[in-house]
């Protein structure tokens, strides 16, 4: 527990940037709220001011949370989701964040080995990672995505910014994941084609047995052979197939462990999501946004291997 309290204290004052008087708001459901209880006694133990509040999990990544926990969100000024299902791509996160300045690390699905494991990174070098590849986003205007599976798709990315998620949010109304290190930007609508291995991980369903292969068109999923995800993607609309990001992992401490949260941030990775790209400078409204994380890729950004 000892190395527990030592990242909570790390994370609280580096990667959030803690200043004396603001208030922490821990948001978390019945899945999880015995680790947020862990970070609730771990955050009081530094004598500073602590709320934790708990809903009903939702059944879906992106799923909105109660109002009351919206309203909660919006009179902090530090929050930690620990949630079951992320919120990280809801109206409830995005309104707290870019409205009323709260700044938030978003953590679904986080567990003891995780916290451990890659949220004990050196995060000025992370940073400095991140903010490099970032810079080619920045520049592009088309990706190449391929891998030995199979995964043979590109897209446009003309115009968009990436997001750098580095563990460091300590300005007005930042946002990310802990554990961090990704850069990810949103496709231009209509412009994805091809074919998608996901050989790693994929949300709602863990660490894959057997790869995912979707056939894409105009920007959206036409077709999927996995039986599972095609039955929660046909609940959702036409929307939840959109192709909404495309991210790059680069915490040298993260694995895959099944749990998308880390996966995703993993070196040698990258990963496809589907659904919703508000949140990062997309027009998809959607009621879900699921990650796949796919291994060894090989990119390249107008025609530049990265």
């Amino acid at each position: 527990m000892d190395k527990i309290n030592r990242v909570i204290k790390k994370i609280v004052y580096q990667c959030m940037g803690y200043r004396p008087k603001e208030r922490i708001l821990i948001v978390t459901d019945d899945k999880l709220i015995k680790l947020a209880q862990i970070f609730y006694e771990g955050i009081k133990k530094l004598d500073i001011e602590v709320s934790l509040i708990c809903f009903i999990p939702r059944s879906i990544h992106g799923e909105e949370p109660p109002q009351e926990v919206a309203s909660a969100l919006r009179n902090t000024d530090i929050s930690f989701l620990i949630t079951s299902k992320s919120l990280s791509h809801t109206r409830a996160r995005q309104i707290a964040s870019q409205k009323y300045g709260v700044r938030i690390a978003s953590m679904p699905g986080i567990n003891l080995e995780i916290i451990q494991r890659s949220l004990d990174v050196d995060y000025k070098k992370l940073q400095r990672k991140v903010k490099k590849l970032a810079e080619f986003f920045n520049k592009g205007n088309y990706v190449e995505i391929k891998t030995d599976k199979g995964t043979n798709l590109s897209f446009s990315i003309k115009n968009r910014k990436a997001f750098e998620d580095n563990g460091i949010y300590i300005k007005r109304g930042d946002f990310g994941n802990l554990p961090a290190g990704e850069v990810c930007i949103a496709p231009v609508e209509g412009t994805a084609q091809g074919i998608l291995i996901v050989d790693g991980s994929f949300a709602g369903i863990g660490k894959l047995e057997k790869p995912i292969e979707f056939e894409i068109k105009n920007g959206y999923v036409q077709k999927c052979n996995n039986l599972k995800l095609k039955k929660i993607l046909s609940k959702l609309g036409r929307s939840a197939l959109n192709i909404a990001e495309f991210g790059i992992g680069l915490n040298p401490k993260a694995k895959i462990t099944g749990n998308v949260l880390e996966d995703e941030k993993a070196t040698n990775t990258a990963h496809i999501a589907l659904g919703d790209n508000l949140s990062f400078g997309g027009r998809i409204k959607a009621k879900c946004h699921l990650d796949g994380v796919f291994l060894t890729p090989s990119v390249w950004i107008d025609g530049r291997r990265v």
